[in-house]
């Protein structure tokens, strides 16, 4: 499988790394890498999807942490075929192209129609894709390839992951998270892994955006009990009735909302037609 890819868009499209002291620092190359020539391309699937922090709050006469509910509905979701048509109900895919040749190359997010044989064969459902760099790395402790920032965690169980050693990271950007029919705007995501396998599942890896309260204030979201405002049942937020939180409120760019910390597995696939 080839794909084809403008990498001089790519360069266009990212904007400067983010990290704390002892990430890796990664930025775009420069010039154009590759061209149009075709490159071949190694994808896999998020499987499994958790939010590790913040938590998320929710009123029933005592302020309850659904944060494990949530996770669970989001699990249920990722591995639906609601419709029976053999594919699962959403998907989205991250691809390398191409793998692991140890210097700064094209990584990119897109959303995918999958089938829920294994292992999964997948098929674009929407273009363009998301495009950034991504890097692999071999690291010593206490270098990682991407972690959580200092003053931005409250310290639940599980913790926010911080991949290292063998490793990916790549660079950040403002993007907008799309999971079935919510897409939550955010800044400075960027996303890290312990080095992927070409077959089978590789768990453990992070994804980091920060969620402003402004746009957190226009999103609705229904965790079983009606529909409420993504802010208020976050840390803090308008109407949440979590307050007090260590950290439970963070800022981005002098703006104030929430660092989003979400753990996810990828599962190997092959990705076709694009």
């Amino acid at each position: 499988m080839v794909i084809r890819f403008m990498t001089c868009a790519l360069a266009a499209a990212l904007s400067a790394t983010l990290a704390r002291a002892d990430e890796v620092q990664l930025l775009p190359p420069p010039g154009i890498s590759n061209g149009f020539d075709p490159i071949p391309v190694t994808a896999w699937r998020i499987g499994a999807l958790e939010l590790r922090d913040p938590h998320v709050y929710y009123s029933l006469g005592l302020c309850v942490d659904v944060t494990d509910e949530l996770n669970a509905n989001i699990a249920q979701q990722l591995d639906a075929d609601a419709d029976g048509d053999g594919n699962y109900d959403s998907s989205a895919v991250e691809f390398m192209l191409p793998y692991g040749t140890g210097f700064e190359e094209a990584f990119g997010s897109i959303e995918g129609i999958c089938s829920t044989a294994s292992p999964s064969q997948c098929a674009p459902a929407a273009l363009p894709a998301v495009p950034r760099w991504y890097a692999p790395y071999a690291l010593a402790p206490p270098t990682v390839c991407l972690g959580p920032l200092p003053g931005t965690t409250s310290g639940y169980t599980p913790p926010v992951p911080a991949p290292g050693g063998n490793c990916f990271a790549t660079t950040v950007i403002d993007t907008t998270f799309a999971f079935g029919t919510l897409s939550v705007p955010l800044w400075d995501t960027a996303l890290a892994a312990p080095w992927p396998a070409t077959t089978g599942s590789t768990s453990g890896g992070l994804m980091r955006g920060f969620l402003r309260e402004s746009d957190a204030d226009q999103i609705t979201v229904d965790l079983g009990t009606g529909p409420v405002t993504l802010s208020s049942v976050l840390p803090g937020g308008t109407g949440s009735c979590a307050t007090g939180v260590t950290n439970g409120i963070d800022s981005d760019r002098n703006e104030p909302g929430w660092w989003m910390y979400l753990e996810y597995r990828l599962d190997a696939v092959s990705l076709s037609d694009y």
